[in-house]
């Protein structure tokens, strides 16, 4: 196991659903250590099945809670750099080509993977105005090394960020917390897509470039995200129009079983929320029941989390229990295992707080 998914793990045997705690970091250490942890799991994302996505959710959602949620179509931000390491300046918004934004470190595994992607998808689509961008928000003391050893293997431009400006018209607006993440720009100057640069982004920019691209179909799939984002921001704050939103994902999200435990788990798993509507979470998880059946071990993993949360301590762990049996999926096993950990660490911490205060 990495040391950024020890990181991950530490969280989980400290008793906590949501928090990637940084030792009370929250500048560029703190940010730096939670991107290389979300980026070792958007490494895997093509592969993610609900137990994995859960994981996601849980490590991004209370930083998530913090962002107004952009969403594809949307205006691209400008570049915003500080120096032009490799390339001269270029403008996302000419009109003229269709850009490839894509965020990176040099400290970055997978960003180091993706590099020899970038620069054949660059060299493959050359002639049909796609430019590649690589920004990171180091310094270029740092980054020009890296980039003249890397050589022919990064054929594409490189850029230092400003401030982290750039990162957040990009990044935190549209609420990616790991790295890499890359964006396509249209010659429109909009953004129609963001994602893992190994998981579709070849697909994407061919189909922009052949005008063949269905953005409809894309801020379609997209809108689920985007409520979610927007819900755990209204949520956290009091608002009301955050049931608005859930009761909307509860609908949109018909008769799949795994996009309504998301949205539960969403609702529920974020300790620091203080306005978390278990009722309405719980209405998800019983439209999901309905349809998986109430030995569905998806419902019942998530119901636990959903009863722990709202102070039915036992009663969670129990049906944490039931799920792990219920699952046949060494994944889903795992999952289950470590929501009984994470509630049993939380449980046996609050009897023993309980008994030093007699």
């Amino acid at each position: 196991m990495s040391r950024e998914l020890e990181l991950l793990e530490d969280q989980v045997k400290q008793g906590r659903f949501t928090e990637f705690r940084t030792s009370g970091d929250t500048g560029m250490e703190g940010r730096r250590r939670f991107s290389v942890a979300v980026g070792v799991l958007l490494n895997e994302i093509s592969k993610m099945n609900i137990a994995k996505r859960l994981i996601f959710l849980c490590t991004t959602a209370a930083f998530l809670s913090q962002l107004t949620a952009a969403k594809l179509g949307d205006p691209a931000g400008a570049l915003q750099i500080k120096d032009w390491v490799k390339g001269k300046p270029v403008d996302v918004k000419d009109g003229k080509s269709v850009y490839v934004v894509e965020f990176w470190a040099t400290w970055c595994g997978p960003c180091k993977v993706s590099i020899p992607h970038l620069s054949e998808l660059q060299n493959k689509f050359k002639d049909k105005g796609v430019v590649v961008v690589g920004v990171t928000d180091e310094e270029a003391s740092k980054v020009k090394p890296f980039v003249t050893k890397m050589g022919e293997k990064m054929e594409y431009l490189v850029a230092c960020d400003k401030e982290q400006k750039t990162s957040a018209a990009y990044m935190e607006a549209y609420g990616q917390g790991g790295i890499p993440t890359a964006f396509v720009v249209g010659k429109n100057g909009k953004v129609l897509w963001f994602g893992h640069p190994m998981d579709g982004l070849d697909k994407v920019v061919e189909d922009v470039v052949n005008g063949k691209y269905d953005l409809v179909a894309a801020v379609k799939k997209d809108e689920a995200r985007a409520l979610m984002e927007d819900y755990q921001k209204y949520s956290t704050q009091g608002d009301d129009r955050a049931k608005e939103i859930a009761k909307r994902l509860i609908e949109t999200a018909g008769e799949d079983v795994d996009r309504l435990c998301e949205v539960a788990f969403m609702m529920v798993a974020n300790p620091d929320n203080k306005n978390r509507d278990f009722a309405l979470a719980e209405s998800a998880l019983d439209k999901a029941e309905k349809v998986g059946g109430k030995s569905d071990h998806r419902v019942i993993g998530i119901r636990s989390v959903a009863r722990f949360e709202s102070g039915k301590q036992e009663e969670g762990l129990a049906m944490a229990k039931s799920a792990l049996s219920a699952s046949k999926e060494e994944e889903d096993q795992n999952r289950y295992k470590d929501f009984i950990r994470v509630m049993q660490t939380k449980i046996d911490g609050d009897k023993k707080q309980a008994k030093e205060k007699k």
